[in-house]
C-alpha cells in the first residue's frame, strides 16, 4: 500500500493512496510506496521536525505487515529505528538475542514494559529466515 503524507502550514496528515484512490501529492507532499521511500526520508527529518512523529506512525504500519517489506536492509532498518527511539541499543547483539535481553527485563521487574517491541522483533526475525529461505 501507497501513502502520501500532506503537509498543510507545517502540519502532517497521512492518508492511504490506493490504486482506486490515486491522489496525487502536491509539492510539499511526501508520496511513500515503500519501506526504503520510508527510511530515506527519515534520516534526512530531524528529530524535532513535526513530520517526524507521521513517519514513526508509517514505521509502524510498515512494521505491522513485513510481509510487504521487499529486503532484509529494510527490515533492519525498521526494526533500528524502532529500537532507537524507545532507547534501546542493540549492542553489537542479533535481533533474536536483543528479544531475548528484553524479555529477561520484562520478566526480572514483572511488567511487559517492552512487549510490543519484543514481538516486532521476534515478527522480524520470522520474516528474515522467510526471506533467507526464498533465496535458496
Amino acid at each position: 500500500m501507497r501513502f502520501i503524507i500532506r503537509s498543510h502550514n507545517d502540519a502532517f496528515h497521512l492518508e492511504p493512496c490506493g490504486s482506486e484512490t490515486a491522489a496525487v501529492p502536491g509539492a510539499a507532499d511526501y508520496l511513500i510506496g515503500d519501506a526504503d521511500t520510508l527510511l530515506r526520508l527519515y534520516v534526512a527529518t530531524d528529530l524535532d521536525d513535526p513530520l517526524f512523529i507521521v513517519l514513526q506512525q508509517l514505521r509502524d504500519h510498515f512494521l505491522a505487515d513485513l510481509d510487504a517489506v521487499e529486503t532484509q536492509a529494510e527490515i533492519y532498518g525498521l526494526i533500528y529505528w524502532l529500537l532507537d527511539d524507545n532507547g534501546i541499543s542493540a549492542q553489537g547483539a542479533s535481533l533474536e538475542e536483543t528479544a531475548d535481553r528484553l524479555s529477561d527485563i520484562d520478566i526480572a521487574t514483572d511488567s511487559d514494559q517492552y512487549a510490543k517491541i519484543i514481538f516486532h522483533l521476534r515478527d522480524a526475525v520470522d520474516r528474515l529466515c522467510e526471506m533467507e529461505l526464498e533465496d535458496i
